[in-house]
């Protein structure tokens, strides 16, 4: 063994509660960044990921300026499901109705999708809770969200009126619950059959169309695609249709960032001061190995050693407990259920390369810390350090 490690071993053994002590603050200071990233990225895909996935599609082809509806849209969805990448194409139509039960009655979106086609275009079919998602051949039936299920007081089986303008109302049986995570679906809105709804709200055809992509993260290249091959320009990409929530995350991994920003000066402050302070602590032993011929260049491994000791025991500690901490909440998610059932699953995630970001970034903190007191260490005069220790 190096007589360099050998002395920055037996010095933290002589040390053992200061030394547990950095080795704790280092260890909260990896869990604090792991834990916080990991639940940014849930709260990301629960806000922003649920409504891509159900309701806005990684793209949307909307109608061009002026118009209501996307016109002969059969045309447009065939002409995008041939494009190479795109995985799902389903065409939507959306209006204004009034939903009743026996108890209440208010205004609402109503949303037609082609149940086929919505199952490769979105994960709308996923989210039924209780009872079927449609069929194409469905009529007069329709899904609801669970929030406007419990304002309604409507379950699986019941009827309800729903009415255009001033037409006739038309009785719709309750065919599914859905809990989606988005207030658009499940508190704002109801879900029946493309055809039914172009009937009921009176369009000839779609009002918009969701495209699944195979890699979503190429939607600004799809766009152009699209554009030219259906000669459409109101293309948007998920990022662009999602700005609004993409913002609230940026808050929260702003937040995540000051945090681990104040862990990461935490452990350099403390490395820094435990090494200094063993540095003033041994000025005499450190003029003696001098004296015996030690250079400097040994006495700056000896507190480099120590430095980088600590910081590794404390990173794979912190590590280790900062993946218990998340694999803990991802077998126990956090749920959220702000008002009339509407639910929120938040599941901690996080990816090997943030994992190996955040320990480099402690460990280069550790050395970086370590690296004034030691250089002090070894630029100590000898005659001072033996006759001023």
């Amino acid at each position: 063994m190096k007589a360099w490690l050998f002395l920055a071993i037996k010095d933290m053994s002589k040390r053992k509660r200061e030394t547990l002590m950095v080795i704790l603050a280092i260890t909260i200071g990896v869990v604090g960044p792991l834990f916080t990233t990991a639940l940014n990225n849930g709260m990301q895909n629960a806000f922003v990921g649920n409504a891509v996935d159900v309701f806005l599609g990684h793209m949307q082809i909307q109608p061009n300026t002026g118009d209501d509806v996307i016109n002969m849209s059969e045309s447009v969805v065939s002409k995008a499901s041939g494009i190479k990448g795109i995985v799902g194409v389903a065409p939507r139509v959306t209006g204004g109705v009034e939903i009743a039960s026996k108890t209440e009655k208010i205004g609402i979106s109503i949303f037609g999708v082609k149940p086929s086609l919505e199952e490769k275009a979105s994960t709308l079919s996923k989210t039924v809770g209780r009872g079927e998602f449609l069929d194409d051949k469905d009529k007069y039936e329709l899904l609801i969200g669970t929030s406007l299920a419990e304002i309604l007081n409507v379950d699986v089986g019941d009827t309800v009126l729903i009415q255009y303008q001033n037409r006739e109302p038309i009785e719709f049986r309750i065919k599914g619950i859905v809990s989606t995570g988005t207030w658009e679906l499940d508190r704002y809105g109801i879900i029946a059959t493309y055809d039914t709804v172009k009937q009921l709200v009176e369009k000839d055809d779609a009002t918009t169309i969701l495209i699944r992509l195979e890699d979503p993260d190429n939607s600004l290249m799809y766009k152009t695609i699209l554009q030219k091959e259906t000669t459409l320009p109101n293309v948007k990409t998920w990022q662009e249709l999602s700005a609004g929530m993409a913002g609230m995350i940026e808050t929260f991994g702003a937040i995540s960032l000051l945090t681990s920003a104040i862990s990461i000066f935490v452990a350099a402050i403390a490395i820094s001061l435990i090494i200094y302070t063993t540095v003033k602590n041994k000025i005499r032993d450190i003029g003696v190995l001098k004296a015996m011929g030690a250079k400097g260049s040994m006495i700056l491994k000896i507190y480099l050693a120590e430095a980088l000791f600590i910081g590794v025991i404390g990173t794979v500690l912190g590590t280790v407990g900062g993946m218990f901490l998340i694999e803990g909440m991802q077998q126990n998610p956090l749920v959220m259920q702000p008002e009339y059932g509407m639910k929120l699953v938040i599941i901690p995630w996080i990816s090997a390369r943030s994992i190996i970001a955040a320990d480099l970034a402690i460990l280069m903190t550790c050395i970086i810390g370590g690296m004034y007191p030691a250089s002090v260490a070894a630029k100590t005069n000898i005659i001072k350090a033996i006759w001023g220790g």
